[in-house]
């Protein structure tokens, strides 16, 4: 089953996909636009390749079509609360400790301990508070112990 936190990989390396949507009556597993060159690249998920079918750079994310009836769970998401814990959930870790320092229209802003970062393949993780995804993991700043991730604001917009 394709669901937020579940592994990807496309040229070599390991991605996550931070959210499962319905968007027109088409089911799309989201992730970071970082991992893809253009459209028509071909993650593999679940041993199976898959398209990538829009790239929306100004939010850095991407949509991967997925073909009806492929067994999902759609993504239910929350709304970020400041100042409070969350988690990065994805099927290889979970990172117990992550506050949302700040959440912005488009972006969250996080703070990791700085022995337990995000590593590189933990890009598109879900970012979980109260058992919803109110973001998504997009990069990190190792000498800060900070972290950015796309907010759950633009991942609903994006559903229908």
């Amino acid at each position: 089953m394709i669901k937020a936190g579940s592994s990807f990989f496309h040229n070599g390396k390991r991605g996550i996909i931070g959210a499962v949507i319905l968007l027109k009556g088409v089911l799309y597993a989201v992730t970071v636009s970082h991992l893809f060159q253009e459209e028509g690249d071909r993650p593999i998920i679940d041993g199976k390749k898959f398209t990538v079918t829009r790239i929306l750079k100004d939010h850095g994310v991407v949509l991967i079509e997925l073909p009806p009836y492929t067994p999902v769970k759609i993504t239910e998401f929350g709304i970020p609360a400041e100042l409070e814990l969350a988690e990065l959930i994805n099927d290889t870790r979970t990172i117990h400790y992550c506050r949302v320092a700040n959440s912005g229209a488009s972006l969250l802003f996080l703070g990791f301990q700085c022995h337990d970062m995000p590593a590189p393949e933990d890009s598109g993780s879900p970012i979980v508070q109260g058992g919803k995804v109110i973001g998504m993991m997009s990069s990190e700043t190792l000498d800060t112990c900070m972290g950015m991730a796309v907010s759950s604001k633009i991942l609903r917009s994006l559903e229908v």
